[in-house]
């Protein structure tokens, strides 16, 4: 029987420190039959010249003019010959045996999607010391009911939700398929709109062994682009919940997900206080069609959430406001 292919889908924009780790990575998985697609959003560093440098017959390499991850994603699917999709994002890691379990857990579960493990680590502190968040694995377990485990991932069953990072995931190209395209629109929570709809697309999700590894960091260049671009992020936000919501919805309306949309549209409604008037109206508009139920935010620190939880988040979030106005 023929070995499936795996296309492993690697967006860069000016992601010349990490991404030869990143495909490094890619080229580094004991399964052996993968094709490695590197598209290069229209960088202004030296990330597509890195990127050429691995170029060979199973490492392809695109560039186009700067359209966005999702952009970058499609470019990617379009190109993929694959069996399965692997995405990575240009400074993340993937681990040796990742694919190859995923692979062998997927052998005899038809129809499904496999997630591992995340660990996150600071910048380039990856030590044997880093391990996942025993909250974030909380949500990682078997489930033959995706709308059961989007729902717990967006808060309906507990207090708070979680997110699961896309290179987690090893998805059939026919599952791919079925779910359409990376929605190019969408600037911010276009992953978690996305995979909702692959989930949803499934017989189910399966657990397995092993870890892929996260990078956060802080970058003051991503910190102003956040800054400059805010506006347009959170419209993005809005959509992406609506679409959520949507999308589980058309399958059923349990109380779970009523709970789970309310809590995704009241983290938005914070967020829009004060600095997007118009999108805070909108967001209590959407919210009124909703029962209410138990939200306690958090905005920052302890004396910032003990002002929360004694005179409410909206008293808290003008104070916060305007400290952080005074300070600049």
């Amino acid at each position: 029987m023929q070995q499936p292919l795996v296309s492993i889908i690697i967006p860069a924009y000016n992601s010349a420190k990490y991404l030869a780790d990143a495909i490094q990575s890619a080229l580094n998985q004991t399964w052996g039959y993968t094709e490695i697609i590197v598209i290069d959003d229209g960088s202004t560093d030296n990330s597509l010249a890195i990127a050429k440098g691995f170029e060979c017959e199973n490492v392809k390499v695109f560039s186009q003019p700067n359209k966005g991850a999702g952009a970058a994603r499609n470019k990617g699917l379009q190109e993929a010959k694959g069996d399965y999709i692997q995405f990575l994002d240009g400074d993340d890691l993937l681990s040796p045996d990742k694919i190859a379990v995923q692979l062998a857990a997927l052998a005899n579960n038809e129809g499904r999607i496999a997630v591992c493990s995340i660990v996150h680590f600071n910048d380039n502190d990856l030590t044997e010391a880093n391990i996942p968040s025993p909250y974030e694995e909380s949500f990682l377990n078997n489930d033959d009911d995706p709308v059961h485990f989007i729902t717990d991932l967006l808060g309906g069953y507990r207090e708070t939700g979680s997110m699961i990072a896309i290179h987690a995931w090893l998805i059939s190209k026919e599952i791919i398929d079925s779910a359409g395209p990376w929605n190019e629109e969408l600037t911010i929570d276009d992953d978690g709109e996305y995979f909702c709809r692959v989930i949803l697309n499934s017989k189910g999700i399966v657990k397995t062994p092993g870890f892929c590894y996260y990078r956060k960091y802080t970058d003051a260049d991503k910190v102003f682009a956040y800054r400059r671009n805010k506006e347009k992020l959170f419209k993005s936000a809005l959509k992406a919940v609506l679409l959520k919501r949507d999308y589980l919805q058309s399958r059923t309306n349990t109380p779970a997900i009523q709970k789970a949309i309310y809590r995704q549209l009241m983290h938005l409604a914070v967020l829009f206080y004060i600095e997007q008037p118009a999108l805070y109206k909108q967001v209590i508009k959407e919210l009124k069609h909703y029962p209410v139920y138990k939200f306690k935010p958090v905005l920052g620190g302890r004396v910032i959430n003990f002002i929360s939880g004694v005179f409410g988040w909206r008293v808290s979030k003008r104070l916060q406001f305007y400290y952080v106005k005074i300070l600049r």
